[in-house]
């Protein structure tokens, strides 16, 4: 049995040049690797966003890590905000890798859930993986918190700015998903 061909990630997100720690840069690409080692995908462009949007991953990807950057670009520039873009870029690149185990080829070429898709929610696969990778606790937490379906909202302000560009790219690829709702405690 021979091994599938090694994914080029640095070539799909060129972006994870620019994390400073070597180790965690090789992680990531490590990571990366062993998930499309697992996957029964032949072509990354081929992944959707999601069950429910059909549009590809990568593009959505890219955009999500693009987005991150220039907004901890604007909070740097306009406050000072302390960022860790090692963190970010690195939970930006991560956050939906695990769709290349979550989702398999279906019939007629629309993707289907696969058994990991179905038993596990969606980062956690890939944030397993980051662990036993040395990926920091901080940044398997921003995975597992990226998504508006996630259990727990993420704690850091890296993981909230990924929060927020995941959504916003969402909305621009396939329409605004979001409900405000009115939190009033009561009048005593």
């Amino acid at each position: 049995m021979s091994q599938k061909k090694t994914i080029d990630i640095v070539a799909l997100y060129p972006q994870i040049n620019q994390i400073k720690n070597a180790d965690l840069r090789n992680a990531v690409i490590a990571v990366w690797q062993a998930l499309w080692d697992q996957s029964s995908w032949s072509d990354p462009a081929q992944i959707p966003t999601s069950s429910e949007i059909s549009y590809p991953n990568l593009p959505h990807t890219q955009c999500v890590v693009t987005l991150c950057l220039s907004m901890a670009d604007a909070l740097e520039h306009h406050h000072g905000t302390p960022i860790n873009r090692d963190y970010l870029i690195a939970g930006a690149v991560l956050q939906d890798a695990s769709k290349v185990v979550e989702y398999a080829p279906g019939p007629e070429g629309k993707a289907i859930k696969s058994a990991i898709g179905r038993q596990f929610p969606h980062g956690f696969w890939c944030a397993h993986l980051a662990i036993e990778k040395g990926i920091p606790y901080e940044i398997c937490h921003v995975m597992l918190t990226h998504s508006s379906s996630a259990a727990q909202f993420p704690s850091t302000l890296e993981g909230k700015i990924l929060y927020f560009a995941d959504q916003l790219d969402v909305i621009a690829i396939h329409g605004d998903r979001w409900k405000k709702h009115l939190l009033i405690g009561k009048q005593s």
